[in-house]
């Protein structure tokens, strides 16, 4: 037997009666993983694990008990619900792409290390198979799926996007925590009792109103494709006092919840208060700062706030 009766130089080759796939195959297979791995840094892989720890705790505060009985509900939920929140995060990455660029962005679409129109192809599978997962959950959870969707076109995408507006943003924004709260007690098969209301109500203002210090390192960009953020309405200093008086409200508000109505909520709502006092005392010293780092110190101390919070719950109300 010669070397080419074994390998053909041709598009699959055969060996001991498997057929090989051809390399043009294995590419498109391959471009089709970087895609994917794209998408995934598009949508923001920090948030999408917040969104995860929202969602178990909503399971965890409506029925801990779900954790042991119902696990493959419980993962099929949250398997749709990050389906969900990255077709949401891509989708926004998409409408983006101005200000992004404009604002030194190293993102996939921003770099043009994703195509657009293979992005736009990625929301368009996500949602499909959120809502798919999601039907198989329960009635419940395909609703609350197909609402988180809606919230994330209306806010980049709908005929007014309401990302472009501070109201807009707000509403939408604590919208989409609540819906998560709700669609982990879904999954959980849990009801919505005092403590999942005051903690879902909290964190979802703290996401809309703490979230706005994200804006201070994104007024070139927001400023060029016509969105009203807080530092291009009023200017940093402006901006700053007000994002500060907002950042006490929200997190005042689960410190407020937690002793009227929810005292299992005490330790993480104190976690909450010290992270809302450093993001104030961060806003409040950093008025014109123009390194990027820096602008963006008060979002990551409000993120990392939020990861502490939820992680505490998970702890007190799973162990």
């Amino acid at each position: 037997m010669t070397y080419h009766s074994v390998i053909r130089p041709d598009r699959s080759f055969r060996i001991e009666g498997l057929v090989r796939p051809s390399a043009p195959i294995i590419v498109a297979v391959a471009e089709g993983g970087r895609h994917v791995s794209a998408s995934w840094r598009e949508a923001r892989p920090v948030v999408q694990v917040i969104f995860q720890l929202r969602f178990l705790a909503g399971a965890a505060v409506a029925a801990p008990q779900g954790i042991v009985t119902r696990p493959a509900t419980l993962l099929l939920g949250a398997l749709a619900w990050l389906c969900a929140t990255w077709c949401v995060y891509l989708l926004n990455g998409l409408s983006d792409q101005v200000e992004d660029r404009r604002n030194g962005s190293t993102r996939p679409l921003a770099t043009g290390a994703l195509p657009a129109g293979v992005a736009r192809r990625i929301v368009i599978g996500l949602a499909a198979v959120a809502l798919a997962l999601a039907g198989v959950v329960s009635p419940r959870m395909a609703g609350l799926v197909a609402l988180m969707l809606a919230l994330g076109w209306l806010y980049s995408a709908g005929p007014h996007p309401q990302k472009g507006n501070m109201l807009g943003f707000v509403l939408v924004v604590a919208a989409g925590g609540i819906v998560t709260y709700l669609a982990g007690s879904a999954a959980a098969g849990g009801p919505v009792k005092p403590d999942l209301m005051v903690m879902m109500v909290a964190m979802s203002l703290w996401m809309a109103l703490a979230g706005t210090t994200k804006d201070l390192s994104d007024v070139a960009g927001d400023r060029a494709a016509g969105r009203r953020t807080l530092p291009v309405l009023l200017g940093d200093r402006g901006a700053r006092r007000l994002m500060a008086g907002l950042v006490v409200v929200a997190g005042g508000v689960l410190l407020v919840g937690a002793l009227l109505v929810a005292p299992a909520l005490v330790a993480p709502a104190t976690v909450l208060a010290v992270g809302a006092a450093a993001v104030v005392g961060c806003v409040l010293t950093g008025a014109g700062a123009t390194d990027r780092r820096r602008q963006r110190r008060p979002y990551r101390i409000f993120m990392a706030s939020q990861y502490a919070v939820h992680l505490m719950v998970l702890g007190l109300f799973l162990l």
